[in-house]
């Protein structure tokens, strides 16, 4: 495995001792993604080595979070997804982790469920609290994080889908995010223009860097 992948493994499941997280790397592979494939883990360890991972919640196409390089996307919960843009995913047996890690690992998967509900619930109480255009906001700055600088991938339709809003909110959340600088939108993608504007425009992102306390930046699920 390549040394950046090993270092995003490595930054995944800390903060297990370091013999843990060596035989952790030994036990599972690496999958290749093309954009638009479907994500469905199986009981498993899943991380994230490249490209940007849309989870959903049960299958369907609402957001439950945006997952890119070093990003833990899995525990034996079942999660699923798509995704936007091509990447690379490690994934490791639930019952191989376990022998592996002991109790030490189990405290580990309980911790980051407990991060998983969190962040689940801050987004329902987004979803409750915030008008569309800081929604699509927030979306649009977490994926463009996690796509570096690329173009969103995305139309209108799909975030609307994303975040169980009309077409018409996102489509007039979008012209004022245009009018103000914020982002342009051509043949169904969205290209950041100013992250600081879309910034101003956001709510709660739950992005790396503005996750709730106690909410860690590399744990996503479904």
């Amino acid at each position: 495995m390549a040394r950046p992948a090993t270092l995003r493994l490595w930054r995944a499941f800390a903060p297990l001792d370091m013999d843990i997280r060596a035989r952790a790397l030994r036990s599972g592979g690496v999958d290749a993604a093309k954009k638009g494939d479907a994500f469905q883990a199986q009981g498993e360890i899943a991380v994230v080595l490249g490209g940007c991972l849309l989870l959903t919640v049960d299958q369907s196409p609402l957001c439950a979070g945006v997952a890119g390089a070093g990003d833990l996307v899995d525990l034996g919960g079942g999660a699923s997804g798509r995704w936007i843009a091509a990447g690379e995913i490690y994934r490791a047996s639930l019952k191989t982790f376990l022998d592996d890690a002991g109790d030490a690992g189990l405290r580990f998967l309980l911790l980051a469920a407990e991060r998983r509900r969190q962040a689940a619930d801050a987004r329902l109480a987004c979803a409750m609290a915030h008008p569309a255009v800081a929604r699509v906001a927030s979306l649009l700055l977490e994926i463009d994080a996690v796509c570096d600088g690329s173009d969103v991938p995305l139309c209108q339709s799909d975030i609307a889908a994303m975040l169980a809003l009309r077409r018409t909110s996102v489509n007039a959340a979008c012209q004022t995010l245009r009018r103000a600088g914020a982002i342009r939108t051509i043949r169904g993608r969205t290209i950041v223009l100013d992250r600081q504007k879309l910034a101003e425009a956001a709510c709660c992102s739950l992005s790396h860097d503005s996750l709730p306390d106690g909410v860690a930046g590399d744990v996503f699920a479904a």
